[in-house]
């Protein structure tokens, strides 16, 4: 496995949040690609992957997709995504092809300390998001 990848395994390991939750980490892999799969325990329908470069990991969080919204009100999530990219710590919206996603990246050089804290935020903004999205979104 990419070695910051095995850093990101082993900040994670044994790391139980304040409330208690802990992360589970299975790694994928190819013959060209690594990508580890992190699932929080109390939030386990949103998983966090991670991937790495030389220089950079990244986290990204698949939220919904385009088939979801409600029709028409695409340019008004844009709008409110673009505006809240700021507010959200350590995150930030994108959209790939259909899926809106949150991320988050970092320096392979980070500790594990700071891999905890950047796993953590992210979870924590998952739920942050859906929230201020569910009003864009076909009510399932």
């Amino acid at each position: 496995m990419n070695n910051s990848l095995d850093k990101v395994q082993a900040a994670l390991a044994d790391y139980i949040t304040e409330d208690g939750n802990r992360f589970s980490v299975t790694e994928t892999k190819n013959d060209t690609f690594t990508m580890l799969t992190i699932i929080r325990d109390d939030i386990e329908e949103f998983a966090i992957l991670a991937t790495a470069s030389d220089s950079q990991l990244l986290f990204n969080v698949a939220l919904f997709d385009k088939s979801q919204i409600i029709a028409g009100q695409s340019p008004a999530l844009h709008t409110m995504m673009l505006e809240l990219n700021m507010a959200m710590p350590l995150s930030s919206f994108a959209l790939t092809g259909a899926n809106y996603s949150i991320f988050g990246a970092m320096s392979t050089e980070s500790d594990a300390s700071q891999i905890q804290e950047e796993i953590l935020v992210l979870s924590e903004n998952i739920m942050d998001a859906l929230e201020v999205c569910q009003h864009f979104l076909i009510k399932a």
